[in-house]
């Protein structure tokens, strides 16, 4: 759980990520802990960050290493609700910077609301957000229906290869390394496309098998 009284106390806040789909809870709390006139560092450990995360605030700070003069450090593990209950919890009023980068990260974490666990709680606080001001056209815009031509042609090979099984209910991609090269699409591209099978009716579960390896992603 995340600890505002830390960071009210801080003098130099690190706000650490490791994995991509925590980086819209990270532009958050970075919004956050500025309107607290607080130093803050936006580090994600990976590097490389997606264009499609380019249009949330503060993207273009976010840093690869740790700065040794923060005093706290928040490392984020959670896509899901944790920050924005926390901030109901204590009352903090929600901006449109805030409310826009948690709505991103729900349509992420849901698979822009088609994922199944995406409850009644999950639709009334993406309403909340927009309440609060989230851009969420934006967000659609660059999480849901961006696309590239990398993506389109490896999408039109994962299509010619996907099987049904278990009476429909799952769908299963194949792909190979060389598709991907061939394609110029990456592994996430693929895992997106994936997800796309659940608007399929009777789809309840994806599966990505990369045939040259012989394993599952």
């Amino acid at each position: 759980m995340i600890d505002l009284k830390e960071i009210e106390n801080a003098k130099h806040v690190a706000i650490v990520v490791d994995d991509e789909v925590l980086i819209p809870v990270g532009s958050a709390l970075y919004t956050y802990v500025l309107r607290l006139h607080k130093k803050v560092s936006f580090v994600f450990e990976k590097g490389v960050v997606d264009r499609k995360f380019s249009f949330l605030p503060w993207v273009d700070k976010i840093r690869l290493h740790t700065p040794t003069s923060s005093d706290v450090k928040v490392k984020l593990d959670s896509a899901d609700l944790d920050l924005y209950n926390v901030f109901k919890i204590n009352a903090i009023v929600l901006n449109q910077k805030m409310a826009t980068a948690l709505y991103a990260s729900l349509l992420l974490e849901y698979d822009g609301f088609i994922n199944s666990d995406a409850d009644g709680t999950i639709f009334a606080t993406a309403s909340e957000l927009m309440a609060c001001g989230a851009d969420y056209k934006t967000c659609n815009k660059f999480i849901i229906k961006r696309t590239t031509l990398a993506k389109i042609r490896l999408k039109s090979l994962m299509l010619k290869n996907m099987l049904l099984t278990d009476n429909a209910k799952e769908a299963v991609f194949y792909i190979t390394d060389d598709d991907l090269k061939s394609s110029g699409a990456t592994l996430e591209d693929a895992k997106e496309i994936t997800k796309e099978a659940f608007g399929l009716e009777y789809v309840e579960k994806t599966s990505l098998i990369i045939k040259d390896k012989g394993n599952m992603v």
